[in-house]
């Protein structure tokens, strides 16, 4: 009797130690499913990072194309004030292309520096009429150099100011946009001071 007792004894015991405990079974469950999570956790903050980097290359490629143009543009009405304060009749026309000059030079010099800041490189590619000055003007001499050099100056400005109002609209940089908020009432009273000279050579 006491042997069988004995035997049962064992038995229970070693029923026990086989069967896993309900923490160790619930651990188990619990284990596997928490490894996806990680690897979906580090997921977006790779995805984050990359969408950071595409937006910055997208504006420093917006603000290279809006410097460009501005700098484009200095250098071709530069070219032709230069060409007119050599050529023009009139005294107020020369005195217009030296303001040109002027002007134009210093808002170079800020995108310029913007650039440099920014690390963009700019293309030195001035047009042929930026450089050398369109058929007309190098033919023409006297007033009609100056009614021909306003028109084209005047036109100039209007073309440019539209543009850059528009890209002042789509910037994402806080100094292109004040840059273009610099520049534009300059333009501005390039284009009226043409036009009002344009009307006396006219008249």
């Amino acid at each position: 009797m006491i042997l069988v007792v004995v035997l049962a004894t064992f038995v229970g015991c070693s029923t026990s130690r086989q069967q896993p405990s309900p923490e160790s079974s619930n651990a188990a469950a619990v284990t596997p499913a928490a490894q996806p999570t990680i690897a979906e956790a580090a997921k977006p903050r790779h995805v984050a990072k990359h969408d950071t980097e595409s937006t910055e290359v997208s504006s420093n490629s917006g603000s290279a194309a809006i410097l460009n143009q501005i700098h484009q543009a200095d250098q071709k009405e530069i070219a032709l004030a230069n060409m007119a304060a050599g050529k023009a009749s009139s005294a107020e026309v020369q005195n217009y292309a030296k303001q040109l000059v002027d002007d134009h030079t210093s808002a170079d010099h800020e995108v310029l520096a913007m650039a440099q800041t920014m690390k963009l490189h700019l293309r030195d590619t001035s047009s042929k009429e930026g450089r050398h000055g369109n058929a007309k003007l190098n033919s023409a001499t006297g007033p009609q150099f100056d009614r021909e050099f306003l028109q084209q100056t005047s036109a100039d400005h209007d073309k440019l100011i539209r543009e850059l109002k528009q890209e002042r609209e789509d910037a994402s940089n806080d100094d292109i946009e004040a840059l273009i908020d610099k520049i534009l009432p300059i333009l501005e009273q390039h284009q009226k001071l043409a036009q009002i000279l344009l009307k006396k050579e006219q008249a």
